[in-house]
């Protein structure tokens, strides 16, 4: 069988571009499959977070703007600390030269200087 091409660096060319188009049609492929996981993940990760909200539980960022919406100063520190079955956010707080101390319950989010 004759082949419709003759042995010529343009046939081969060709053939090398149908080549390099078939491969980047399997990259594009691979990564849209890759694409419904990732957003997937991230689907679950934001629902793991919602949870946690519905928990009550809040987070070290959302302790941070407690403190900060209530007390002047420049935050020191931020610990998480157990008295007993609760866990509090320790935060430490410099204003002016004095240093004090506020406590924001994890679980309900309660803020109170000790």
């Amino acid at each position: 069988m004759k082949s419709s091409c003759p042995k010529s660096s343009a046939c081969i060319e060709g053939r090398g571009a149908r080549w390099k188009v078939l491969l980047i049609a399997a990259v594009f492929c691979g990564l849209s499959w890759g694409v419904p996981v990732l957003a997937q993940q991230q689907e679950s990760s934001s629902a793991q977070s919602g949870q946690n909200q519905a928990d009550g539980a809040i987070s070290e960022r959302q302790a941070l703007d407690l403190v900060r919406a209530r007390f002047p100063g420049n935050i020191i520190s931020i610990n998480e600390v157990r008295q007993g079955d609760r866990v509090r956010f320790r935060v430490r707080i410099d204003n002016e030269g004095n240093i004090y101390t506020v406590y924001v319950d994890q679980a309900t989010g309660a803020v109170s200087r000790e």
